[in-house]
């Protein structure tokens, strides 16, 4: 434990110094994260149980005894499930100021949300090997994976009303969110997780920050997911609820076209000029004129005109309600199919993040 405290406090001083953060900021931070630390004793971490990995961390199977800290910190009855279970621990691969503010960020951002069915849950964190751990509820798949394997299927035996669920389930997570004053930064279908039963929980906080006002630019931050950005995000560095709704209609467009990238075959320095020309993805071949529409919308180059996640859950709920809106989806497909010849989704990894700077816009 004596390791531990002193490799927090060497990270605390390394964010303290790069947001300069006021000293009751100080104390608040260092309070929230040592309430959510996990005891060695409590974690059990399965290393040959590996569940995904990426550039700066791995995430494998484990199991925490006892209740989580999540659990102890919120009084909500939802949260107290948290005990005895199994987990998914994200390990970082490697200890720089990358790792330690994307640490932060998380733990900031999880501290805040507490618990919301459609969010990922932190139990905890703690540090293995002298590497920063974060504990989380385990989900059984993510998005982009489940719209991939839709291309196995014939389009009649797709699962629209599974698709506009999940949809739908993504736009209240982002609205908790947004309510919360955090800007997520980094939604697409690859960082919302999916249970078995087909619950969305959006994931990976490594880019959120935490305000209620528009915000612009950042201290550390040299990548960021340049394909699901903002006109404004791309051009000026702001973020806000608007540019995380514009990168949910990204995440429309992935999910209908079954995980294709974004802007497939137009390089990244591209991008910004493609958008504000008035250019605006394709509609995917699975998307209905009503939900083109609803991402066209998301991509509106003016802020004002853009919806609010509160109206997107709205309109979303309406398609879900409609007892006959699903046969009536088939013969809209029908109809553009023989409208217009689609081209058929590609296969290809997803583009993650990419370096943003001004030489390659």
């Amino acid at each position: 434990m004596k390791n531990a405290s002193r490799r927090f406090s060497f990270m605390f001083s390394i964010i303290k110094r790069q947001n300069q953060t006021s000293n009751e900021d100080d104390i608040e931070l260092k309070e929230n994260s040592d309430a959510l630390f996990i005891e060695n004793e409590k974690l059990i971490v399965h290393y040959d149980k590996q569940l995904g990995t990426g550039v700066c961390s791995a995430v494998y199977r484990g199991f925490l005894s006892g209740l989580a800290p999540l659990a102890k910190l919120s009084s909500l009855v939802d949260a107290q499930k948290f005990r005895d279970c199994e987990v998914a621990v994200k390990h970082a691969l490697h200890f720089g100021d990358h790792e330690v503010e994307q640490l932060f960020r998380e733990i900031e951002a999880m501290k805040i949300l507490e618990y919301d069915r459609n969010v990922i849950s932190m139990l905890g964190w703690r540090m293995i090997n002298d590497k920063p751990a974060i504990v989380f509820e385990l989900a059984q798949g993510d998005l982009l994976r489940y719209v991939k394997m839709q291309k196995l299927k014939v389009k009649q035996e797709i699962p629209f009303k599974t698709i506009i669920s999940i949809l739908w389930q993504i736009a209240k997570g982002m609205e908790f969110i947004a309510s919360k004053s955090i800007v997520h930064r980094d939604l697409a279908a690859r960082n919302v997780l999916l249970t078995n039963d087909f619950q969305a929980k959006i994931s990976d906080f490594g880019l959120a920050v935490i305000n209620n006002t528009d915000l612009k630019g950042t201290t550390l931050v040299k990548k960021f997911p340049v394909r699901w950005m903002s006109i404004e995000a791309i051009a000026e560095k702001l973020f806000s609820e608007k540019s995380d709704v514009w990168a949910f209609g990204i995440l429309m467009f992935e999910v209908f076209s079954l995980g294709q990238d974004p802007y497939e075959g137009i390089e990244t320095r591209q991008i910004l000029r493609f958008l504000r020309s008035g250019e605006r993805l394709s509609r995917p071949e699975l998307a209905t004129n009503e939900m083109y529409e609803m991402m066209c919308r998301c991509w509106e180059e003016n802020l004002e005109t853009r919806p609010k996640f509160e109206e997107l859950v709205a309109k979303l709920h309406d398609v879900l309600e409609d007892e006959s809106g699903y046969s009536k989806y088939y013969d809209e497909l029908e109809l553009l199919q023989e409208e217009k010849e689609s081209d058929t989704a590609n296969e290809n990894n997803s583009v993650a993040l990419e370096v943003l700077d001004d030489n390659s816009l």
